[in-house]
């Protein structure tokens, strides 16, 4: 499944990551005031250093830094068919993949599933 154009992604600009859960069925980016983005396939992370992590299986994969994302706010979307990158005001970036068999994840745009979702 493809990502849609950069310009229905805008409203992610601005997004603070409030909490950052590590489940069985993935990873979810929680946001401050709702919605969050859920990943269920892998995906990156590269930190303020440029060192790039390829995360996604949380049984098996080294210690995170992620939690350095938390109260970041997305400064920046980039989006094509297949990646979705954010870039936080910190310079941080975490890096989603489309192009995997199946949902790789899921962009919820609040709490409330009537609000909308994006599947990618």
């Amino acid at each position: 499944m493809a990502f849609p154009p950069p310009s229905e992604l805008d409203f992610l600009i601005g997004k603070e990551v409030a909490r950052i859960a590590f489940l069985t069925d993935g990873v979810h980016f929680i946001w401050w005031g709702g919605g969050e983005i859920r990943v269920s396939s892998y995906f990156e992370h590269r930190d303020q250093q440029g060192l790039r992590y390829q995360l996604g299986d949380v049984f098996r994969d080294p210690p995170s830094l992620l939690h350095r994302l938390i109260q970041r706010k997305v400064a920046e979307v980039h989006a094509n068919d297949s990646f979705l990158t954010l870039t936080f005001d910190d310079g941080q970036e975490l890096t989603f993949d489309s192009t995997g068999i199946g949902e790789n994840g899921l962009i919820l745009f609040s709490a409330d599933l009537s609000d909308g979702w994006i599947v990618f």
